[in-house]
């Protein structure tokens, strides 16, 4: 014999196991789908991490360029200087005996 009240409860049954299964996929898929977006993102700040590392290391030879360029300006204006003065020496004879009237 079957208890008229059994059918009701498998229904019952059923209905929340497919509520289950439901939230269980509905949490699954969330949860790979949080899952890829966070691998985006870290990807993306990889990339940008390995761009401003790469903007690092330009920019670090360009400070090292810039500086070489300085120390060879400040020697090349020294030996310039050198040259200005050496020159002037020489002339400040040859000015003064025309002055003077001396050759």
């Amino acid at each position: 014999m079957k208890k008229k009240g059994r059918p009701g409860l498998e229904a019952k049954f059923d209905e929340l196991k497919f509520q289950i299964i439901s939230k269980i996929d509905s949490e699954l898929t969330d949860s790979m789908n949080a899952q890829d977006y966070i691998s985006q993102k870290y990807d993306g700040l990889c990339t940008k991490v390995q761009y401003l590392t790469e903007l690092d290391a330009t920019v670090s030879g360009f400070r090292s360029d810039v500086k070489t360029r300085e120390w060879q300006i400040i020697e090349l204006s020294s030996r310039v200087d050198d040259i200005e003065k050496r020159t002037i020496c020489k002339e400040i004879p040859s000015v003064a005996s025309s002055v003077l009237g001396h050759k």
